[in-house]
């Protein structure tokens, strides 16, 4: 069952440090938005983001729609991307991403 919530590890006395998918949705939309060879695509239905994120049996699995530059090379943008967002969510929270799933729906001309 999905929950909206991943709650981390840490030995704490005052109570339990639990992270919204939210945040993480956040975080992978920054690592887009610097990057200038791809940008997130347009939602083709109504109501649906290109970025989605879901917490599953506790493993963080994120979703992304991009849109890819014309003139670069699709596989090592994506991967340089994907590794940018796993570090960042690595470093910003502690929790480290298990599935992040980047598809290219388009180009960018």
């Amino acid at each position: 069952m999905a929950q909206e919530y991943i709650a981390l590890k840490e030995n704490n006395d005052v109570g339990v440090i639990a992270l919204s998918t939210a945040a993480f949705q956040a975080i992978a939309k920054n690592v887009i938005d610097e990057e200038e060879n791809l940008k997130l695509a347009a939602g083709s239905k109504p109501f649906k983001y290109p970025l989605s994120c879901k917490i599953v049996n506790d493993q963080l699995i994120l979703n992304l729609d991009v849109k890819v530059k014309y003139s670069v090379n699709v596989n090592d943008t994506c991967s340089k991307v994907q590794g940018k967002i796993f570090e960042n969510i690595e470093h910003m929270t502690g929790y480290t991403p298990d599935v992040i799933d980047i598809r290219v729906v388009g180009f960018i001309f």
